[in-house]
């Protein structure tokens, strides 16, 4: 009761900053724990319960007086150690502070808005963080591919194995029927594009039509233009109470991306080279015939004549395609350094990779540099530069209409039929439209992406004293990227000599500019008894400019690329532009560092939305109590050091389309005259943001005096006002429209535990498994039940109904429904797994690390159609193996006997009527990283190079090592239609994944 009166008392006077009198001179450096004993140069000094504080030097040395007082507590900090507090009762001059590792992130500082942070201990909300040396243990093409299985409640999973990536990163679950699905990113506080723009192959493989709202090219997400290795730290808020201050485009999440700066002291360069290899993750395998009656019965008389040139011959048209081992060749070069005014960080990156496919690869080259300035005590300036040009060659992969990919072709190359060029020649493909192997040497595909990324950040205290501080905190940032894609499809392919107009060439450009500017007031306010008061108020302004252009040209003339060169020529234009204006105001309120409070808002008006001049509401609000601090946790204090509860409710939205309250006009030869009419889409003029409320609750727990961290989240979202696309009657002039309208509601549950079993000098070992499972439903829809996804119904699709999963996977099969007296579709399976799970190891011994990450995921369907493209082609692995199915009469749909067939026949004698046979478990365990690294003894490398060598390192890694799984695809882990909410799992022979070897060398001068 006398906090809760001091409470009230400290909310409304102002107390003395200062006393009179001589107080406390206190001098000392703060070091690493270690024989070493590294000094810790910026690191952080404060006095409890009071602004007061400085940083260490590039000694790590500091000095701090305390007027008027004659006791104080000292609480030093330093990013990656524990914090410590050291009560001080007289003036010293030589005090030594010595930190240990925080292997738990006990003593994390997290971000809790735009300005604002908070201790982990305190923190109400589940905040996932991920240091440097945990995201690149093991060398990633791209930045999601490092984030997979690191934390709980993410969800990273490739479109494709295509050189340059294509990855889908979601969030706890299912958010969106028909938004968008991916986190929102901020890297050093601007807010980066991460589209997937599309390169234009559709347009030869006519997987799917101009403007198609599901383009099938599997386009690479732009977030993999990022360097992980100059990387700080990631925090990702997962739920929408922690996102809330970044209001409508905060539903799926925000990944919140830190890059190195520079330490004060002497100029520290680091230089990482590695070496390594590419090769095919798996293979689905293919049909070896036994014998001339199978052949006939599918490449008749032909195949036969064929088969008997050489009827033992097998040739493995994977190993022949997929078998490249892809040298892969990362240098990364940085230095830092600087004084207690100015410090830098720069860097350079060079990665060459090669494909498993002949003429395909990735290339990526960039610079960053980080420089922070301070203009006295009160003011400080940092600016963020990064320049970055990425190239890949991707060929042509996945579904098509035209049997010209080469999954598609090769699954139709019976393994008796020889189609490898010979000599330079190219033989025709008598059962197929196109040679694989011509096509896959003399097509391109080739996308190169310019890309620059700058910010700039001031901090100027306005105010400090004992007891309070204001802070004035802008930052201001521009992403800009052009891409462009360039396709070639010469006339002498086998496949364009049969067409209308032989050979095509497309150049597409996406120029695309995001800015924001961010302005921010902050403050604090501390009383004497420890009660903390932060508040933070600021506006933001975001747009968005994006120009994309595709030039299509047809009947191109042999030996000629440039579109000018052709018979006819098309063109596309897709012009965004983008604006929105944001303001929000957040209290926090930290008692006695016992009980942690925070609420705030957001609003938020976009050009997006049906009415651009509305602000649209998003509240936060969350708590947390430390029960491990009051007096009945003693007798539990021995095993449960620190015991943590929360709760947390926030609101966040997912805007539209920017065309979504359009309707759009599409051009047409009207009386001989060039017009426009009405696209078969109508807008939404009072269309707006979908919104998610999200309740999450859980505790934190460190056990076991420090050697064991436990965190548990549960958490309910409802989202309403869904963005939907239903279909309207043909009467109306329109085929379907975007509207508002429908709830779904997503519930999970969290778990990280984090163990070290063994620390000391020459034995480390930490352990952490992460544990997640989601579940979704749709609780309402203004429209009646409809599919959504894949192909077609009998091809699998996706069941978008009241009371069902929305990842839900519906066929062909109908059942009988009691309650309404009607056929209703048959559940045959859910893309959402069941759970999903990941263990991680890291030890150190002497000089030795070791460290693993494996990562299971159970359950989740797969439409596998690569099993029914090879079933057509008749080249299946399984085709001659036998099983039992239930056959119908096609003329009356009247089920026969059951009977016994061959798998390949049986699965098409029942397609149309059945699609079971095509949905398979997506079940996997994956060795997703790991190494070993060895440090050369410091004597042996002074004697090699004089001491100018501060370590030497030496290692190997590996990332998709193994796996393990039932699925008959070359991954379960796919996406024939890239980052889409619903209809994700569809398989239709992509790019194979590969696994990737390295060698390392790390160099410290």
């Amino acid at each position: 009761m006398l906090r809760f009166y001091s409470l009230l008392v400290v909310t409304m006077l102002f107390s003395a900053s200062a006393l009179f009198g001589q107080g406390l001179e206190i001098a000392g450096k703060v070091v690493a724990r270690g024989v070493r004993a590294e000094p810790l140069p910026g690191a952080t000094v404060r006095v409890k319960a009071t602004n007061v504080g400085t940083t260490t030097d590039i000694n790590g040395e500091f000095k701090i007086s305390l007027k008027g007082l004659t006791q104080a507590t000292l609480i030093v900090s330093y990013v990656g150690y524990k914090s410590r507090e050291l009560d001080i009762n007289a003036s010293v001059s030589d005090l030594r502070v010595v930190l240990d590792e925080d292997v738990l992130k006990t003593s994390e500082v997290v971000s809790t808005g735009f300005a604002s942070s908070v201790k982990r201990e305190n923190l109400a909300n589940s905040v996932a963080t991920i240091s440097a040396k945990e995201l690149v243990a093991a060398p990633a093409q791209t930045l999601e591919q490092a984030l997979s299985g690191k934390f709980a409640g993410i969800s990273v999973s490739q479109n494709t194995g295509a050189p340059g990536g294509g990855i889908n990163v979601t969030l706890r679950g299912v958010s969106t029927i028909e938004g968008a699905t991916q986190p929102l990113y901020v890297v050093d506080g601007v807010i980066v594009n991460n589209a997937a723009n599309q390169s234009g192959i559709d347009f030869i493989s006519k997987a799917a039509a101009a403007g198609s709202d599901n383009p099938q090219g599997q386009p690479v997400n732009r977030i993999a233009d990022l360097n992980p290795n100059e990387i700080q730290n990631i925090e990702v808020l997962k739920g929408a109470s922690a996102a809330a201050l970044y209001g409508s485009k905060a539903t799926n999440g925000v990944v919140i991306i830190t890059t190195k700066q520079g330490i004060p002291g002497r100029t520290r360069v680091e230089i990482n080279q590695q070496v390594g290899f590419n090769s095919l993750l798996r293979k689905i395998g293919t049909r070896k015939f036994p014998d001339t009656v199978e052949v006939r019965k599918k490449y008749g008389s032909a195949g036969v004549a064929l088969y008997l040139q050489d009827p033992n011959r097998f040739i493995d048209y994977e190993d022949e395609m997929y078998g490249e081992n892809g040298f892969i060749s990362e240098t990364n070069v940085n230095a830092s350094g600087g004084n207690d005014q100015t410090q830098f960080f720069a860097s350079g990156l060079s990665r060459i990779e090669n494909g498993i496919v002949k003429k395909t690869g990735y290339k990526k080259y960039g610079g960053r540099v980080n420089i922070n300035h301070r203009f006295g005590d009160d003011l400080r300036v940092t600016a963020f530069a990064n320049i970055i040009r990425s190239e890949s060659d991707r060929s042509i992969t996945g579904n098509d209409n035209t049997n010209t990919t080469l999954g598609f072709s090769l699954a139709f190359t019976p393994s008796f039929y020889d189609i490898r060029p010979q000599n330079g020649v190219y033989p025709d493909h008598i059962f197929n439209p196109s040679n694989p192997f011509q096509t896959r040497d003399l097509l391109q595909n080739n996308e190169v992406v310019n890309r620059n990324i700058g910010s700039l950040q001031l901090d100027w205290n306005l105010i400090r004293t004992e007891s309070q501080s204001l802070d004035f905190i802008t930052q201001a940032g521009v992403d800009f990227y052009s891409q462009e894609n360039r396709i070639y499809s010469p006339p002498d392919l086998q496949f364009e000599r049969n067409a209308t107009q032989p050979g095509a060439s497309l150049i597409g450009e996406t120029r695309s500019t995001n800015a924001n500017v961010y302005v921010n007031l902050v403050h604090s306010y501390t009383t004497e008894s420890n009660i903390s008061f932060k508040t933070s108020t600021g506006v933001q302004h975001e747009r968005q400019d994006l120009n994309s252009v595709l030039n299509e040209a047809r009947g191109v003339i042999v030996t000629q690329t440039n579109i000018d060169q052709a018979a006819s020529i098309n063109a596309y234009q897709n012009i965004i532009k983008q604006r929105e204006l944001g303001f929000y105001v957040q209290e926090e309120v930290n008692l006695f560092d016992e009980i942690f409070l925070t609420a705030g808002v957001r609003a938020d008006a976009s050009s997006v939305n049906g009415d651009p001049d509305k602000f649209y509401i998003f509240p936060k609000g969350s708590g947390s109590i430390r029960l491990s601090k009051y007096p009945f946790w003693e007798g539990l204090a021995s095993t449960i050091n620190e015991f943590k509860v929360r709760v947390a409710y926030g609101e966040t939205g997912n805007l539209a389309p920017p065309n979504a309250k359009f309707t759009p006009l599409v051009p047409r030869n009207i009386g001989g005259l060039g017009g426009l009419i009405p696209d078969t889409r109508r807008g939404d003029p009072t269309i707006k943001p979908e919104r998610t409320k999200e309740l999450e609750t859980g505790f934190d727990a460190t056990l076991f005096d420090g050697r064991a961290s436990l965190e548990v989240s549960y958490f309910r979202k409802n989202i309403s006002d869904l963005l939907l696309i239903p279909s309207l009657s043909p009467s109306s002039g329109f085929t379907d429209r975007y509207i508002n309208g429908g709830k779904m509601r997503t519930t999970g549950v969290e778990a990280s535990l984090v163990v070290v079993p063994f620390t000391g000098d020459d034995f480390t070992w930490t352990s952490r498994v992460n544990f997640f499972k989601t579940s979704s439903e749709v609780t309402e829809l203004v429209v009646p039940p409809f599919n959504l996804g894949g192909f077609a119904t009998f091809l699998g699709t996706y069941r978008i109904e009241a009371g069902w999963s929305p990842t839900s996977i519906v066929g062909a099969e109908m059942e009988f429904d009691p309650a309404t007296q009607t056929m209703k579709h048959k559940k045959l399976g859910d893309e959402t797994p069941d759970f999903q799970m990941s263990f991680a190891s890291t030890m150190t011994f002497g000089n030795f690390e070791f460290g693993f990450l494996w990562e299971w995921k159970q359950g989740g369907d797969v439409i596998n159609l690569g099993k029914l493209i090879t079933d057509l082609g008749g080249t299946s692995k399984d085709y001659d193996e036998t099983a039992q199915f239930t056959l119908v009469r096609r003329s009356t749909g009247v089920r026969d006997s059951v009977v016994t067939m061959k798998k390949g026949d049986g699965r098409l004698a029942v397609l149309g009527f059945e699609t079971a046979p095509y949905i398979e478990d997506g079940t996997y365990l994956k060795l997703r990283e790991v190494h070993l690294t060895y440090t050369l003894p410091q004597d042996f490398v002074n004697s090699l190079f004089g001491g100018s060598v501060s370590h030497l390192r030496i290692g190997v890694a590996a990332r998709n090592l193994l796996v393990f799984t039932g699925y008959d695809g070359y991954d379960p882990e796919v996406s024939q239609f890239g980052n889409v909410a619903i209809g994700r799992s569809v398989d239709t022979l992509p790019f194979p994944s590969s696994r990737s070897f390295y060698f390392n060398v790390s160099l410290g001068l």
